[in-house]
């Protein structure tokens, strides 16, 4: 929801563990800026998200939440803008990079993801062969569409957000 806090955004609406963003996220950007105060930055419509786990080097540790060296970046750093933002349903872009990607991304993509048409499009043509060797139907909105058929609707759908799920074999039923 755009117009709430970090802080609101990550464990009310991501649902992620105050324990796991405190000990495994150390390194968060908004908008391009690294931010410290979760409890007093708000999160607008359009905005960009990045999570990351610790990153190596002096840039990793400059970086870092709450570090040593995150007065270096002072001039960088995200500042809340006047005025707050009202709450109201939108969407913000969620960049997770290293372990917080491979811990997190997985609980994201089984809840449902939005992706941008052209974006899917290009992933599944990128990966059509093993898809098609590892799936044999996909559901496109709430429609099943045999594997081949995909990248045509999803052309014929035109620019736009599609939301995704996706379900492990482990996670189906036989």
């Amino acid at each position: 929801m755009a117009g709430s806090t970090l802080e609101e955004l990550l464990i009310e609406q991501l649902d992620i563990a105050r324990e796991y963003i405190e000990k495994k996220i150390s390194t968060i950007f908004l908008d391009g800026r690294p931010v410290d105060d979760l409890h007093g930055t708000v999160v607008r419509e359009g905005s960009v998200l990045s999570l990351s786990a610790a990153m190596p080097g002096l840039v990793g540790a400059t970086m870092r939440r709450k570090g040593a060296y995150a007065s270096f970046r002072g001039a960088i750093a995200y500042h809340e803008k006047e005025g707050s933002d009202v709450r109201h349903e939108g969407f913000i872009e969620v960049k997770l990079f290293n372990l917080v990607m491979a811990e997190l991304g997985p609980l994201f993509l089984k809840r449902g993801v939005y992706v941008r048409t052209d974006d899917l499009t290009n992933l599944i043509s990128s990966i059509m062969a093993d898809l098609q060797r590892g799936c044999r139907l996909i559901l496109l909105g709430d429609r099943p569409v045999p594997g081949d058929d995909v990248v045509g609707l999803l052309r014929n759908m035109g620019p736009g957000l599609i939301r995704v799920f996706v379900i492990m074999q482990k996670d189906v039923v036989s």
